[in-house]
């Protein structure tokens, strides 16, 4: 026979923590699952030409690059392509302020209708945590295809975008080191894995805090059933 009478304030704050790290660690584990199915699906590319830029419609999208490891801004430049929108991931502007649209110009290349090559990526829905967008700044946390499309002003906006090279410090065209695979990002596998275990750990921990609290102030105890007398 168990004996349980429960903290009220302790009960709420215990669940309320519950419902914070178990969908954490189904997200991270989704995210493990996720990328270790697509480890080795390749990226698909593409290329378009005869498009239309519109120059006003800069969106900027906060990053962090695969390869030097540098937090900044991916350049979305929109592009009239037959009767859709498609944003190109054109540049990265490194550092953590943001960039002013008033001084940040159209690519030239894209400027000059040069056919634009590169992976053609359905971005995945914004994690937990992202921070709000700014629109008015045209400053973005995640890629939202639609919503930056509406915040350019165009409408038809493809529900993919493409990544294209980006021009380094030489001059040089450098891969984009966002063009990755669906459901791949900077993190491997085993990354997400712990994190994953790391939540639903707390979770394991948090249980056993309670209960054997309840248990050392005499709020939770196991008696033993008497026997039965005829």
């Amino acid at each position: 026979m168990i004996r349980f009478k429960p903290l009220p304030v302790m009960t709420v704050l215990t669940i309320l923590a519950l419902i914070v790290l178990i969908p954490l660690g189904r997200w991270q584990w989704e995210k493990y699952e996720l990328k270790t199915a697509a480890a080795e699906e390749p990226v698909a590319e593409m290329t378009i030409a005869s498009y239309q830029p519109i120059e006003s419609g800069i969106q900027f999208v906060y990053g962090l690059r695969t390869d030097t490891r540098e937090q900044g801004w991916r350049v979305f430049a929109p592009v009239q392509y037959g009767d859709t929108v498609v944003f190109v991931d054109a540049d990265f502007i490194p550092g953590n302020t943001a960039p002013n649209p008033s001084e940040v110009r159209f690519p030239a290349s894209m400027g000059l209708g040069a056919p634009i090559n590169g992976a053609s990526i359905r971005p995945e829905p914004a994690a937990p945590f992202t921070l709000a967008p700014r629109p008015l700044q045209r400053l973005w946390f995640a890629v939202d295809l639609p919503a930056m499309g509406r915040n350019a002003g165009v409408e038809n906006v493809a529900d993919y975008y493409i990544a294209a090279s980006y021009v380094g410090e030489d001059g040089r065209a450098v891969a984009n080191p966002f063009a990755l695979a669906p459901g791949a990002d900077a993190l491997p596998p085993a990354r997400h894995m712990g994190y994953a275990l790391t939540w639903y750990g707390l979770a394991l921990v948090l249980l056993a805090i309670y209960f054997a609290y309840h248990a050392s102030v005499g709020r939770l105890a196991f008696a033993r059933s008497r026997p039965r007398e005829d």
